[in-house]
């Protein structure tokens, strides 16, 4: 009787962990199936690759609208003279394609600061961004205008908040791709130093990042100007910087070299 007893018993626990070991795989079964709905989910494109081009190449101007939502957010700079939010007001927006991943948009590219010249074609249909992926949010279908070449330039309309001022800033040669330029008084206090990204205005003005060749230190100049960008970038090439390296940018219409070196006043 006890033997007997005792293969009941044997069976009925293998029973029971065959029956738990199933419950647990069924288990790993069903969040693996589900992180896979969740996955394949947010990996669908939803762009039409039959998509064609028009046979129209455009020039146009365009301005980027700071929008709280997944939606088209470039508008010709001509229809943004008026902006309001009626309904005709955003579907004057569209989306923008570069043609290859070496005209994606720079680093320093500002949604208030600049706009952008660009030459293209329009898509036939409205539709996604070649390449897009579906997320949680809609997106609405829109034009979508594909450009083969771009330029960055200034928005006229931006006006900076700071007030005009006069620096004078020392170059600090740090081994970085980053902001190079601080206050002269403050240059010796690490914890209050305020190092600045430096901008010309214009192509006439001397470019302050062209002055060091590596061996003429100190680089000490006066710039009059304001500040742009509270956490940003100057517009320049800027391959080798990372988002963190973000900062003030002091746009400067006027510079004097007070020293070049060992050179005082630039001579």
């Amino acid at each position: 009787m006890n033997s007997l007893k005792n293969i009941f018993t044997i069976l009925f626990l293998g029973l029971a962990l065959f029956s738990c070991e199933k419950a647990k795989t069924k288990k790993r079964t069903d969040e693996v199936t589900a992180n896979n709905q969740v996955e394949n989910k947010h990996t669908k494109v939803i762009s039409d690759s039959t998509n064609t081009l028009t046979d129209k190449v455009e020039n146009l101007e365009l301005e980027y609208t700071v929008w709280g939502c997944a939606c088209p957010q470039w508008i010709q700079s001509k229809d943004n003279e008026n902006s309001d939010t009626t309904k005709n007001y955003l579907k004057r927006h569209f989306y923008i394609e570069p043609a290859d991943k070496a005209l994606e948009l720079p680093l320093y590219f500002d949604a208030f600061r600049h706009r952008l010249k660009v030459t293209g074609q329009f898509y036939e249909r409205e539709d996604y961004p070649q390449g897009t992926i579906e997320m949680e949010e809609p997106m609405p279908r829109a034009k979508v205008f594909r450009y083969t070449k771009f330029e960055v330039i200034d928005n006229p309309n931006f006006k900076p908040e700071s007030k005009v001022e006069t620096l004078t800033l020392i170059y600090n040669a740090i081994s970085c791709s980053c902001a190079q330029w601080s206050e002269t008084r403050k240059s010796k206090n690490i914890d209050t130093k305020q190092n600045y990204w430096l901008e010309p205005a214009n192509e006439k003005l001397i470019n302050a990042d062209t002055l060091f060749n590596g061996e003429n230190l100190p680089i000490i100049i006066k710039v009059t100007g304001q500040v742009v960008s509270e956490n940003g970038f100057p517009k320049k090439d800027l391959v080798k910087t990372g988002q963190d390296e973000a900062g003030k940018v002091f746009r400067y219409i006027k510079i004097e070299v007070m020293q070049n070196g060992q050179k005082k006043n630039g001579r």
